[in-house]
């Protein structure tokens, strides 16, 4: 028994992620890149089975922002459930933009050993309405070994500069393991419409404009008047 639990480490080990440079999700850091802004992070973490499940506290959690394969933030730990298992974790998080956004990117690494299903369910809000929500997930049964990269896109039912986003990652492992290390989240916005009061300006701008050349063309009429005369 003790040597298939140090077998069944030891092959976690291996899959784990490599450590990048990141905030923790708890506690909650603020984040900016594109005209994006990112806060009030909340965690929870449920496990429960026989085997192996990381990570155990929210604090093992990190984000960071991306700009690769879209403007956004990266979730990354060492999500595991191994053996007889399930982790359970739900992130939720604000964002706001100087532009409207009109849809979100989610992008989930999975990796496998025996039997395993891993899973992103994510669904957003505007307020208290739900505007949009998907859910990308991947299994491995009987295999050895199995990368499963998975993607979706959610396409908001209107463009909104302020969103409340929940995510709940969810791994299974049966006598197996299922493992994820990094998570991306990326949003799409559209070009901002001007404000009114700067097509007030520019209107303002073109009537001036008007009437200088209007005043203009009419001297140039006068002096060729008189030089006929």
């Amino acid at each position: 028994m003790k040597l298939n639990a140090c077998l069944l480490l030891a092959a976690v080990a291996l899959v784990a992620p490599l450590a990048i440079h990141a905030d923790p999700i708890t506690p909650s850091p603020s984040l900016y890149v594109g005209g994006l802004y990112f806060g009030d992070f909340t965690c929870s973490i449920s496990q429960s089975g026989l085997g192996f499940e990381s990570p155990s506290n929210c604090s093992s959690i990190n984000v960071n922002t991306i700009t690769t394969p879209g403007v956004g933030i990266q979730i990354s730990s060492g999500f595991v459930a191994a053996g007889l298992a399930t982790e359970d974790v739900t992130i939720d998080y604000d964002v706001s933009s100087k532009k409207p956004i009109h849809s979100v990117g989610l992008n989930l690494d999975g990796y496998f050993l025996g039997w395993g299903i891993s899973s992103v369910m994510e669904t957003v809000y505007s307020g208290s309405q739900m505007v949009g929500s998907v859910t990308v997930s991947c299994n491995s049964i009987g295999k050895h070994a199995v990368s499963c990269p998975q993607s979706n896109t959610i396409a908001l039912d209107g463009t909104y500069t302020n969103l409340h986003i929940e995510k709940d990652i969810d791994l299974t492992a049966f006598l197996g393991i299922a493992e994820s290390s990094i998570i991306d989240q990326t949003f799409a916005t559209s070009a901002t419409a001007p404000e009114p009061s700067s097509i007030a300006l520019l209107g303002s701008g073109l009537i001036g404009a008007a009437v200088l050349l209007r005043r203009r063309v009419k001297l140039t009429e006068a002096g060729k008047a008189e030089t006929q005369a």
